[in-house]
């Protein structure tokens, strides 16, 4: 899965918890808590879809990052996210077989390795 789909999905499920958002309010750059006024419980929501969507992935290390003034943008979700998926794919694939690894059910976030 290519970043910029994990962004779109980020995206999507942070309009769907926090229905008083815009598309275009939710930019890469935007602060979670201060540019779109998510607090702890929008934020757990958050997180506790991309778990049930990602369920290989830890959010706490994020969570304490995030906790710092400033490093709860949703590119810095988005790339801890990325950096996971990519710790999952196996380093070499039997017979030169493309392989599909569904790290997330039907919600989307799945990684493809050719």
């Amino acid at each position: 899965m290519h970043r910029q789909e994990i962004l779109d999905h980020v995206r999507n499920i942070i309009l769907a918890t926090n229905q008083g958002l815009f598309p275009d309010d939710v930019s890469e750059f935007a602060s979670m808590t201060y540019d779109l006024g998510m607090d702890s419980f929008h934020l757990e929501s958050m997180i506790s879809r991309l778990k049930d969507e990602v369920a290989d992935i830890e959010f706490t290390p994020w969570y304490i990052k995030a906790s710092r003034r400033g490093h709860d943008t949703v590119g810095s979700l988005v790339d801890f996210i990325d950096e996971r998926l990519v710790r999952h794919v196996p380093a070499e694939l039997p017979e030169g077989r493309a392989t599909h690894l569904s790290n997330a059910g039907p919600a989307g976030l799945d990684v493809e390795v050719a």
